[in-house]
């Protein structure tokens, strides 16, 4: 999860073809699945990070969800309500 969150903060904050004169900025939705915990088969680890990219692009979009767990909390968000 830490890596996903990594991931789609990198993504999330590099402008991208900045040389072609684009600037595209994306927000990115991820899904994840570990073994053994959630599937043993990389099939059922695909289809179960897939279902929580999709539980993302679906409600809330722009995050990071793991599957049997939901949309994980911006740690950012949650640090900045906290203080």
């Amino acid at each position: 999860m830490n890596v996903a969150r990594r991931l789609h903060k990198l993504v999330r904050e590099t402008t991208w073809l900045v040389p072609e004169g684009l600037n595209i900025r994306l927000t990115p939705s991820v899904g994840v699945a570990s073994y053994p915990v959630d599937s043993r088969t990389k099939e059922g680890l695909l289809h179960l990070a897939d279902e929580a990219m999709y539980l993302v692009k679906n409600t809330k979009r722009d995050s990071v969800a793991a599957a049997n767990m939901g949309i994980l909390p911006n740690p950012v968000a949650s640090a900045e309500s906290a203080g």
